[in-house]
């Protein structure tokens, strides 16, 4: 457990930090560069009562704006696990008592090999007093692995427009100046604006491509930062269902995100709560699952993983991305050893929001 106390702290608060980072100046954008687009899958659940017609997005030639912030929060602590500390207790033991039984059989403190050649029984009878009882170590030192609760927001102003060839709506997403709740570093983040962000989407919203452009001037921290907040957003995809739906209908949307430098499986489900002409009102409820069992770079293993979400969106169908709303997600993950009786809870809050843009006097 010692060798992986540094990097599950560090890989668990990467994603708050990186959303605080610093840049440079800037007022040029460079080359795009693409995205990873993961697949999802669609599945309705309830169709729903009433009149049931399809949900599409369409298209506006009017730019949209909109003010999206995404909120981390880490926690983390460590338990000592009595059932396994028990098991481990026992095992040992029983070690011991069969090693005693073996000496016992070896009055002359001798012990014979394969070979036939006597060795000394002497480091035997050490090895048994001298072997420290399970997590003796581990479960005395663990104030390392404890992170107190801590949370970074990243303000992104945003600027849509919307293109479409009937096929495939092509959506360019501007950030205007980012800001955040770290004020020491406002004037370095501010370096990522001009940032943009390309997605070509079916008329379902299923997306097909992604491109980021970030400006010349801004610095790797800074793109980094920008991009994690907006790919937070798209970690969230808006797909509808082939089906005719009505209100009250649910559907499940899957797709594979990255949690905390863990690969996790999502499936989200959305609720058609009402529809008034190209505006809807969306229930959001998220369950997250490792895709793995084995935390990436280290010794632990994922034991345990429980999600918690709330969320209610509202749409307009001819813009980008929603017009108001939040949805959070709070996910527990135990990790652990084999080995040890220590386990280290991690509790990672994501809240994502979307308001309308303030008008400036």
């Amino acid at each position: 457990m010692r060798k992986t106390r540094g990097a599950l702290a560090l890989a668990a608060m990467l994603s708050v930090t990186a959303l605080a980072a610093c840049g440079e100046d800037s007022d040029s954008t460079a080359a795009p560069i693409n995205a990873t687009v993961e697949g999802v899958n669609v599945q309705l659940l309830d169709a729903g009562q009433g009149p049931r017609q399809p949900l599409v997005w369409f298209t506006d030639a009017e730019e949209h704006a909109v003010n999206f912030s995404v909120t981390q929060g880490l926690e983390q602590k460590t338990e000592i696990d009595r059932a396994k500390q028990a098991e481990l207790s026992k095992a040992a033991e029983e070690s011991a008592a069969s090693a005693s039984e073996s000496a016992t059989d070896n009055p002359d403190g001798s012990s014979t090999t394969p070979g036939g050649d006597e060795e000394s029984g002497g480091n035997s009878a050490a090895s048994i007093t001298e072997a420290p009882r399970p997590d003796e170590s581990s479960a005395g030192s663990t104030e390392d692995l404890t992170v107190p609760y801590e949370e970074v927001t990243m303000n992104l102003p945003l600027t849509t427009s919307i293109t479409t060839d009937g096929d495939v709506r092509t959506s360019e997403v501007t950030v205007g100046t980012p800001s955040g709740t770290n004020d020491e570093r406002n004037e370095d983040i501010a370096s990522a604006e001009g940032f943009t962000m390309t997605t070509e989407q079916g008329l379902d919203g299923r997306a097909q491509s992604r491109t980021f452009a970030a400006p010349d001037g801004a610095s790797d921290s800074a793109r980094a930062s920008v991009e994690q907040a907006l790919t937070k957003m798209n970690d969230l995809p808006i797909v509808f269902p082939e089906e005719p739906i009505g209100t009250g209908a649910q559907w499940k949307v899957s797709n594979r995100i990255d949690e905390g430098g863990v690969s996790m499986l999502q499936d989200i489900t959305y609720t058609l709560r009402e529809r008034q002409n190209m505006t809807i009102a969306l229930g959001v409820e998220v369950e997250r699952r490792p895709a793995t069992q084995h935390l990436t770079g280290t010794e632990l293993k994922i034991l345990d993983v429980s999600s918690e979400s709330s969320g209610q969106i509202s749409l307009n169908l001819t813009h980008s991305i929603p017009e108001r709303g939040s949805v959070k997600v709070t996910t527990t993950s135990t990790y652990g050893e084999d080995s040890s009786a220590v386990r280290v809870i991690q509790k990672s809050t994501s809240k994502t929001t979307w308001a309308p843009m303030k008008d400036e006097d």
